[in-house]
């Protein structure tokens, strides 16, 4: 007779549940079970309700049929309106399993309407519109029932849906003006679930587009904000965010990241002992008292075993485990522990557990349950692994998952003919081995005592299994396992790696491997805002004497002890050995752990030495099996140090630390950092307060440290919204007390108060300054001690605190960038000071003991006559300085004066501020007797500063009006037009001249330049000394001037001769209607006048004088040398002009017109 009628699956566990249909199904709610998954989730959800500001979005990451959607259903009605059936259902069930959670939820909906669900499933669309569809139904459904004109929200809601293009800004208008509505509806809050959120990540991610992810972290950061009528935000995925950007470029996944970073990401995977609730609630009986007792007893038989190998889920107690395993019947207690692990890894998880507890297919548990014939009768492991083997097998995606299977079924063929009960452990083996050992659930021989009728059909079935050769028993792991078959002797190649290892040293090879992760000090670093931590570090009686004493950063010494010698070394040497920063422990399982490292070391030499494991597929696996249990055995070893601290002694300073378990240990190791770094920062903020801030963190850093020299006068530094800087400001300055504000909105940086974060720091930073009052010092001197104990600077703080110190007391500090003295601490100077600090010195100036006649000259080159320091007395007359052009500061010409020179020398020599001062300007300006003298007066020594000082500010301005005076000469003009007459001048005159010439040697570009309209008189004149010295005139070098002057001179000389040239030419157009040519002859001796003449020749006299042009020709012809036929004709011209000096017609015509134009363009001004 079957059990078909006494055994019943409720169906709701056998579907998947669809958010948008299941919603406030009754059905769904009344089987819904809320896990420790659950309760963990509201716990945060309920954390977040009366927050003003607070995280309110929620990622939930899990495989498929991991409860998402159900969880979703369930939180969805939980905070509906209380006065509906369904939320009533939600608040009992999460009542009857946490009453103090459920009150929360309870008080915080009381006399309102709830909160608007909003439940969207995801789709291969633009999540933006089908985000407004989901709203859409929502209030529509809301309004159903309600008279009156409806909100403007359903316009606003329409208008969206026509347009084309959503943007993010017209949805979070929407949803803020719904928030409006809905509040003054009696609503608490919208809460916005959207399950499969992978679908429209994966659209996305296929058009290549961002706008739905700029979206979602809107939402997130939207919902964040406090509101009357607060944003719940929860989105279901299979995945993290960046696993659906694979293919976008690296710049799109650092956005999907982010936006991943605005959720708070909630891993939903049940632990196997939840999944196994869930399954036993699918299970419905009705049996008699004579079979329920039958069922315990078999339990109370087995699950005892269980325990004993190890194999339950951790924490499940024996009563819980038989209540438990009771509930799962018909399903064997190796089986309902198999299934859930199976699951995790075939397809979708809990959703193919539940497919196979709902199953009518062949060898599916109904199919099985019709089968059996009693309650003595159970579904063993063998029977679902025939299940998956005849209907689940295009699950099997994992390909070495895949690959267990194979070699289980390749088992099975070899086997041949064998009996059912030898098939049947086999296959409860080959399944054992794929799910992997988990604790004690595998395949040993306690076990799988369990999954048979009799001890004797076990041994027999293992022994005929081990003949046949498709199983193989390892030691190492105690497990038999489904062997393929293989020639190689994995044992004994471990002998000889053993062998070849021999005696070697523990402590060095496990620091080598990094065997243990650093130890987080949690109190100290929660409490002090700096991440300390202890680095493991093996010491044993040999090796401490070769291992630093000390250390930047904290560490853990573990002594290895193999022997009662070594521990009297430990006591008498090694606790007094180390440092201050060190916490020493003795441990006593030094034998246990050299066996363990032994088998890794030497099985890890197989691999590098046997060949044959490369070519031998199931020796390679058999090797890289025992390989991971061999690791496994030496992390549990090394594991139990830390986890079990108990188990050794602890030191520190040689004082024994009272260690009981982990909580007191933690408290030891931050008691230890609280007292090594007693006057340590409480700094929270962990972008800068390490040691290695990240890029992004040293971007905003330096964004800050700017706002710091530039702006401190203000509130919050003048930075506006809230970027990463403002808020490394508000933690690390403005809470620290170095920047306040001093009165009504008068902000500035100031001296720590005693109590505040910094005030230890700060006074080691004022003695390193009274030093510098000698010669100047680097920070970076500094860096080490600060960052050392008993402060225990973070180094990603130092510059922050550097410059606060320089902000502070900027008036009494200089500052010199490799050893040349800066007057002003510039943007420039400030990233290459973050970057090299090394480069830069400081040294404070106080006015102590100077002569007071000195310090009272220079008071009178101010007019507010207030006390200044040595640095506010020379900083503007170093910017002055500083401000003069290259020109000025190079030039070694008369337009300036010695003692000008030597003020300006002095000043670019200075080495300090205070020689300057009171040493260098006195005596470069003749009163070194004075400074000699202690009673000797400085009286006139302002005004002299002040007059060099003036001729070096106008030294350029006077250079360049000199060259406007050579430009007027250049032409012949008069050298006292103003700039705008000369430019009016040369215009009229020289306007189109370069039509005549070609451009040699840039004539007709200086004549285009002279001629020039655009732009005022002073650019003009600029731009016609840029070409002339090609590059600007402020930085000429004395031979730039000596050059222009030469080359204006020879410009206006031939513009000259053109001007000339052009008015013979337009004389000669008006009489001949021929071609012509017009022809300057021009000659100049050694201290005489030129001579020149302009010869018009049109084609009549061509023809004419063509004759005796030939003779003249034919004459110099027979002088061979190419010099003399020049000398020649020199002579020949020379003697001409001054034979016939102005006595042509012609001459004297184009000469008369040439004054008569000069004249008339000059009585112009």
């Amino acid at each position: 007779m079957s059990l078909s009628e006494q055994i019943k699956v409720n169906t709701h566990y056998t579907r998947s549940v669809n958010l948008e249909r299941d919603s406030s199904s009754a059905e769904v709610l009344k089987a819904y079970i809320p896990t420790s998954r659950t309760l963990r989730t509201l716990e945060r959800v309920s954390v977040s309700l009366d927050e003003d500001q607070a995280p309110r979005a929620w990622s939930l990451i899990g495989p498929y049929g991991s409860g998402k959607s159900s969880f979703s259903v369930f939180l969805s009605d939980l905070l509906a309106k209380p006065i509906e059936a369904s939320t009533s259902i939600a608040q009992e069930k999460l009542e009857s399993v946490d009453p103090r959670l459920s009150e929360v939820f309870d008080k915080h909906l009381a006399g309102s309407s709830g909160m608007l669900k909003v439940l969207v499933t995801g789709s291969p669309e633009p999540m933006a519109r089908r985000l407004l569809v989901g709203f859409e139904q929502a209030v529509t459904k809301v309004w159903a029932g309600k008279r009156g004109k409806r909100p403007a929200i359903f316009a606003q809601l329409s208008a969206l849906l026509s347009d084309d293009e959503i943007s993010v800004s017209e949805t979070l208008e929407f949803i803020g003006a719904l928030q409006l509505t809905l509040q003054k509806e009696g609503y608490k809050g919208v809460v916005l679930i959207i399950d499969e959120l992978g679908k429209f990540l994966e659209y996305e991610a296929r058009h290549y587009g961002a706008n739905d992810i700029y979206l979602l972290q809107a939402l997130a950061e939207h919902a964040c904000k406090g509101h009357p009528c607060n944003l719940f935000l929860f989105v279901m995925l299979h995945q993290s965010f960046e696993q659906y950007a694979k293919g976008l470029g690296e710049s799109l996944k650092n956005e999907w990241s982010k936006v991943q970073g605005r959720f708070e990401e909630v891993p939903f995977i049940e632990s196997p002992e939840q999944v196994l609730r869930v399954v036993g609630s699918a299970f419905q009986h009705d049996f008699s008292k004579p079979d329920k007792k039958l069922i315990r007893e078999y339990l109370n038989f087995s699950v005892p075993t269980l325990i004993e190998q190890g194999a339950l889920p951790s924490g499940l107690k024996k009563r819980e485990a038989i209540n438990l395993f009771e509930s799962c019947y018909p399903l064997h207690p190796i089986s309902a522990l198999i299934l859930p692990v199976l699951c995790q890894k075939v397809a979708q998880n809990e959703r193919t557990l539940f497919s196979y507890l709902g199953s009518h297919e062949e060898f599916g548990l109904a199919d099985m349950i019709s089968r059996l014939e009693s309650v003595n009768d159970w579904v063993k492991p063998h029977h679902i692994f025939d299940y998956f083997i005849s209907n689940q097998s295009a699950a099997l995606s994992d390909y070495a998952t895949h690959r267990r299977w194979a070699e289980v079924v390749t088992a099975l063929e070899r086997m041949g003919d064998a009996s059912d009960s030898d098939v049947a452990l086999l296959k409860t083996i080959g399944l054992l081995n794929i799910i992997g050992a988990k604790g004690g659930l595998k395949a040993s021989k306690s076990i799988l005592s369990l999954c048979m009728s009799s001890r004797g059909l076990l041994d027999t079935g293992l022994k005929n299994l081990q003949t046949s050769s498709v199983i193989t028993y390892r030691r190492f792991s105690g497990e038999y396992r489904v062997w393929q078959g293989s020639d190689f002797d994995l044992e004994e190649s471990l002998q000889e790696g053993l062998n070849h290892l021999g005696e070697f040293e523990l402590a060095e090879v496990l620091n080598e491997q990094y065997s243990l992760q650093p130890i987080v000090a949690r109190r100290y670093t929660i409490r002090n805002g700096a991440l300390r931590y202890f680095t493991p570090l093996f010491v044993d009686a040999k090796s401490y004497k070769s291992t630093a004493e000390k250390s930047d950063q904290p560490r853990l010494i573990l002594f290895l002890a193999a022997a009662q010698d070594d521990e009297k070394i430990f006591f008498d040497k090694v606790v007094k050995h180390f440092s201050e920063l060190d916490v020493l422990a003795i441990c006593k399982n030094g034998s246990q752990l050299r066996e363990a490292t032994a088998e890794v070391v030497a099985l890890r030499y197989v691999g590098e030495t046997k060949q044959e494991l490369s070519n031998d597929p199931v020796a390679k696996r058999e090797f890289e099996d025992r390989l991971t249990a061999a690791e496994s055995a030496q992390e549990n070893v090394l594991s139990d140090i830390l986890e079990a601290p108990h188990e050794s002694h602890w030191y520190h300073k040689a004082i024994r630390l009272e260690v009981a378990n982990k909580r007191e240990f933690q408290e030891s190791l931050s008691n230890v950092l609280s007292k090594v770094y007693e006057k340590a920062p409480e700094v929270h903020n962990e972008l800068v307060n390490r040691d290695k801030p990240t890029p992004q963190a040293n971007a905003a850093r330096i964004k800050l440290l700017h706002a710091m020299l530039s702006s401190s006068e203000k509130a919050d530094l003048g930075i506006e919204k809230f970027p990463p800087e403002k808020a490394i400001y508000r933690s690390v300055v403005a809470a620290t007390g170095l920047h306040k504000e001093l009165s009504l909105n008068e902000w500035a940086f100031a001296d720590p108060e005693k109590g505040t974060a910094f005030y230890y720091v700060w006074q080691r930073i004022e003695k390193f300054l009274e030093s510098t009052e000698e010669s100047p010092r680097s920070f970076a001197e500094l860096n080490a001690e600060l960052m050392a104990p008993p402060y225990g600077v973070k180094a990603g703080l130092l510059p922050i605190l550097y410059v606060a110190v320089y902000c502070t007391k900027q008036q009494e500090l200089a500052i010199y960038e490799n050893r040349q003295y800066r007057p002003v601490f510039t943007a420039d100077m400030l990233d290459r000071f973050v970057k090299r600090p090394d480069d830069f010195t400081f040294q404070r100036f106080r006015i102590v003991g100077l002569r007071a006649s000195i310090y009272e000259e220079y008071k009178k080159l101010f007019t507010d006559g207030k006390e200044k320091t040595v640095v506010q007395l020379v900083r503007p007359l170093a910017n002055l300085i500083n401000g003069l052009e290259e020109y000025t500061l190079k030039t070694k010409s008369n337009v300036i004066s010695n003692k000008a020179k030597k003020v300006r020398d002095a000043f670019k020599l200075s080495q300090s501020p205070e020689k300057l001062l009171f040493e260098d300007l006195p005596k470069v300006l003749g009163y070194s007797e004075e400074i000699e003298d202690k009673e000797g007066s400085l009286e006139g020594f302002s005004a002299e500063l002040t007059e060099r000082l003036k001729e070096l500010r106008y030294a350029y301005s006077n250079m360049r009006k000199q060259f406007q005076k050579l430009l007027s000469q250049a032409f012949n003009m008069s050298d006292t037009l103003s700039l705008l007459e000369l430019r009016q001048e040369v215009i009229k005159r020289y306007e189109g001249l370069e039509q005549y010439t070609v451009d040699v040697d840039g004539l007709r570009a200086f004549i285009k330049r002279i001629t020039k309209r655009s732009g005022n008189d002073e650019e003009w004149l600029d731009n016609i000394l840029m070409y002339l010295g090609q590059k600007p005139a402020t930085k000429w070098l004395d031979s730039d001037c000596a050059e222009v002057e030469i080359k204006l001179s020879d410009y206006g000389q031939r513009v000259l001769d053109l001007e000339t040239l052009s008015i013979e030419y337009d004389r000669s157009a008006k009489r001949n209607s021929d071609g012509f040519e017009v022809i300057l002859l021009k000659t100049l001796k050694k201290g005489e006048e030129p001579n020149d003449r302009v010869v018009t020749i049109d084609q009549k006299q061509k023809e004419e004088i063509a004759a005796y042009k030939s003779q003249i020709l034919s004459v110099l012809n027979q002088c061979e040398e190419d010099e003399k036929k020049l000398a020649i004709l020199a002579e020949l011209v020379d003697d001409f002009l001054v034979e016939n000096k102005d006595s042509s017609l012609e001459v004297k015509k184009s000469k008369s017109e040439m004054k008569a134009k000069r004249s008339k363009s000059s009585h112009v001004h």
